[in-house]
């Protein structure tokens, strides 16, 4: 395939994972970040450019690696890495998608469709639950909008698909496709997690997955299907209040969460993952932020590999002349989320 063009090496440096170097062997070893092992049994192949842990057995290719390392699709990975890379990467092959890329569509309408829709939509008694479980009241269970994903073609599917088809021209939102000549939606098992901007736009959706095995957050998105459209990795905006100090965190639903925990009036802004800070520089100049506080998982201090994306974060804050003041709390608590919810924020949060 195409994406092994990429040389392993330059994903696992790109993901902040230290690896054996000049070791004259087609295979590198290094410390899975995946399963946080403390012995260095994943091993990249640089001959092939694919990656192998013989302890949790995980494996694939440098996009795959990059891509599951910061939440994002292959596509989005791949890019990244080409725009980064020193040498010539060919463009992404028509023949790889199922059907042409429709352009995506303003903020504005994706927000106002995006709300309607979840509006029409039910949370499943075990998304509430598990909601709930994270400390979130009703109350801000129904302000955030989660949702459950309706079965595929099941009567709410039906009605959800037909209602929103004929009040809106659904080409250019990501997650929805056309086929056969009526609109459908993609389906992963989960429940939605709105994606919002400074002002409280739905830039796009998250889905939390039922089966986190493998995967916990997907993209609710329709790249490769007829009339489909790709889904950015968006960075999520909680409270945005002008002159506020944000707290930097990983993830849509961490953020939402903590925030609600607080008992401050807080603002979060949440990276896709915290490698991810692909338009942060953007965000963070927009609002005229000038202070922040870093409120990163705490496997930061255990883990390498998130350790050089967080020393990454700390580079382009320095660059764009933002103070960073970092937090620390008990490593017990992987969030900031666990902690506030095991209710340490009086004790826990210290610089």
């Amino acid at each position: 395939m195409i994406y092994m063009n990429i040389p392993i090496l330059q994903a696992a440096d790109a993901c902040g994972i230290m690896y054996e170097r000049n070791t004259g062997r087609a295979e590198v070893r290094a410390k899975c970040p995946f399963c946080n092992d403390s012995q260095p049994r994943l091993y990249l192949n640089t001959d092939k450019n694919v990656f192998h842990c013989q302890r949790c057995k995980k494996s694939g290719n440098s996009i795959t690696l990059y891509a599951e390392r910061n939440g994002i699709s292959n596509a989005a990975a791949y890019r990244e890495l080409a725009e980064a890379a020193v040498f010539d990467c060919p463009p992404l092959p028509l023949y790889n998608r199922i059907e042409p890329e429709t352009a995506i569509k303003p903020l504005e309408e994706r927000s106002r469709i995006y709300g309607d829709f979840l509006r029409m939509l039910e949370l499943a008694p075990k998304h509430r639950l598990n909601l709930q479980n994270r400390g979130l009241s009703d109350k801000a269970i129904e302000a955030n909008l989660y949702r459950s994903v309706p079965k595929k073609y099941g009567k709410l599917y039906s009605k959800v698909m037909y209602e929103l088809s004929c009040k809106y021209d659904l080409s250019g939102v990501p997650g929805f496709y056309r086929k056969n000549g009526q609109w459908h939606m993609v389906t992963p098992e989960g429940f939605f997690i709105p994606v919002r901007d400074a002002q409280g736009r739905i830039q796009g959706l998250q889905v939390r997955l039922d089966d986190s095995r493998k995967q916990k957050y997907k993209w609710f998105s329709s790249n490769g299907y007829p009339d489909g459209t790709k889904c950015a990795a968006f960075l999520h905006v909680v409270n945005w209040k002008t002159g506020a100090k944000p707290f930097i965190t990983e993830g849509a639903l961490k953020a939402d969460t903590a925030c609600s925990l607080m008992e401050q009036d807080a603002c979060f802004i949440a990276l896709p993952g915290v490698g991810s800070t692909k338009g942060l520089e953007q965000l963070m100049r927009g609002l005229d932020i000038s202070e922040a506080a870093e409120a990163f998982d705490m496997d930061k201090e255990t883990n390498p590999a998130v350790e050089l994306s967080v020393q990454k974060f700390y580079r382009l804050m320095e660059e764009i002349g933002v103070n960073v003041q970092p937090l620390r709390w008990n490593p017990m608590y992987k969030g900031i989320d666990d902690m506030l919810l095991a209710g340490k924020e009086s004790e826990g949060l210290a610089a």
